[in-house]
């Protein structure tokens, strides 16, 4: 008889909230339609309140003061113009409703002098009379730093002296960590490890009516880790997957043994296609009705459960 081997497959659901897959897909990878880069650090500035020498309403009595005097002015003036003045006379037909006319037209002009006189005065006396700003300049800067959600206090805060040429007073800075994580990786500084812990626990819970002790899809948690990178893990290269790695090109996939692969629920063989350099699981049974089957030896079937409750997976495929 042919020996079997097993091994171990499980999909990863990345999201505990179990988020929908889109339907715009290619090559069976996620496509997105909008990225978002947010910024690493997010700061609101408090600079020092500006406190003016004097109030509106202390500026205003010597202002209106001010156009009342060139007002006077004015209006003595036009009172001397009119005694040198000589009125014209009009005679004949319709001489008063001339000479209403003349005083009204002569009256407007007078106004209007009177007018720009008192628009002059307060316009210079706005022009010589600037508000003078005073600011509350502190020693000291104070900037307080938001911590996580985990940490007990919500702000830490420091203080530093003042420098020469700055102005502010406060300053609240929220640093998101996702963004920074992302800025490093890109930038060649970090690497980020993952390491799939298997649980022991079932993933699907236990319905009403059904029979615990049937075999179940264990669960599997992710745990990430940020290490930088230096000689110590060869800047993130692996000799073993250099010379080890089967791919033809970039696109391609690295095949996977041959054999049996099972999610605890489903067994599946495995498939490469090689005009795409694609893996694929067919599946073929059902892992309960497969170790009801005499054709597999009681240690392999002893073996799987065993790893079905305590290994790590060979493959995980992350949703």
């Amino acid at each position: 008889m042919r020996n079997q081997s097993f091994f171990i497959l499980f999909s990863l659901t990345a999201f505990a909230n179990g988020q929908t897959q889109p339907k715009d897909t290619y090559m069976g990878k996620r496509v997105s339609k909008t990225l978002k880069f947010h910024s690493p650090l997010q700061s609101l500035t408090i600079f020092p309140k500006e406190i003016p020498s004097s109030t509106p309403r202390d500026r205003f009595i010597p202002k209106f003061k001010a156009g009342l005097e060139a007002e006077k002015k004015a209006r003595e003036q036009i009172m001397k113009q009119r005694e040198l003045d000589d009125d014209p006379e009009y005679v004949g037909k319709g001489w008063e409703r001339k000479s209403e006319e003349a005083e009204k037209l002569k009256s407007a002009k007078e106004d209007l002098f009177v007018e720009k006189a008192y628009d002059n005065a307060v316009a210079k006396f706005d022009m010589n009379d600037q508000p003078k700003t005073q600011q509350k300049m502190s020693k000291y800067q104070f900037v307080g730093v938001v911590q996580p959600p985990s940490s007990g206090e919500k702000v830490k805060w420091y203080a530093r002296k003042r420098p020469a040429d700055s102005k502010w007073n406060i300053r609240l800075i929220h640093v998101n960590r996702d963004a920074v994580i992302r800025d490093l990786f890109v930038n060649g500084k970090v690497d980020v490890f993952g390491k799939y812990v298997n649980t022991g626990k079932p993933r699907d819970p236990v319905k009403d009516g059904e029979d615990a002790s049937v075999l179940r899809r264990p669960l599997i948690q992710a745990e990430y880790s940020i290490k930088k990178r230096s000689l110590l893990n060869l800047w993130n290269f692996s000799p073993k997957h250099f010379f080890t790695d089967s791919s033809g090109a970039f696109w391609r996939e690295r095949r996977l043994p041959q054999g049996l692969y099972t999610d605890g629920n489903l067994v599946y063989e495995q498939k490469y296609r090689y005009s795409d350099g694609k893996n694929g699981m067919k599946p073929i049974s059902r892992l309960d009705a497969l170790l009801k089957s005499k054709a597999i030896k009681n240690e392999i079937k002893a073996d799987l459960l065993k790893r079905l409750e305590k290994d790590a997976p060979d493959v995980v495929i992350e949703d």
